[in-house]
């Protein structure tokens, strides 16, 4: 499927082109899973990754168009700096998340079920506890999660949640 990241089209399904994902990988260091990949496993991260992006954050504000297929772009949504986003665009923030998170996909799946619960063995007479190294990692990284928080409130998988606090 073609990489479509036009901002408000009823056929999206990228925040970030290629173009700018290799952009912004260009600045980051350990890229190397996003360097060695071809450009279609490339077009399939972000893909992906907008696709866990829209389902596990609920981002502040509201769509712009009832027409559009992803759940950006939004309008009456500020900066951290209480800068008023375009409402026609689709914020660095997420462009630049999107690239990471697709990076971090195509380096391991973090949507695999973890079918243990992070303990391999347990001893009870002379203590002893081993965690198991192959438990699953949270499908919203924390690197991603950290660029996302002031535009919404992202679950963890279990549940959880949280919200930034605005006070009156």
């Amino acid at each position: 499927m073609a990489l479509i990241a036009t901002p408000g089209a009823v056929d999206s399904n990228s925040y970030a082109t290629l173009v700018e994902a290799n952009a912004y990988h260009a600045q980051t260091l350990n890229a190397s899973a996003w360097t060695a990949a071809s450009d279609a496993t490339k077009e399939t991260a972000l893909q992906w990754a907008t696709r866990i992006l829209d389902e596990q954050v609920e981002w502040i504000g509201e769509i712009s168009s009832a027409d559009q297929a992803l759940r950006w772009p939004r309008f009456d949504v500020y900066t951290r700096d209480n800068v008023l986003l375009d409402s026609d665009s689709i914020p660095v923030f997420l462009k630049n998340a999107t690239a990471e998170l697709a990076k971090q996909l195509i380096a391991s799946d973090r949507t695999a079920e973890s079918s243990s619960l992070g303990i391999s063995e347990l001893q009870v007479d002379v203590v002893k506890i081993v965690f198991d190294k192959t438990e699953s990692k949270a499908v919203l990284p924390p690197a991603v999660y950290n660029m996302v928080k002031a535009y919404g409130m992202a679950s963890d998988g279990s549940g959880f949640s949280t919200a930034k606090l605005i006070r009156a």
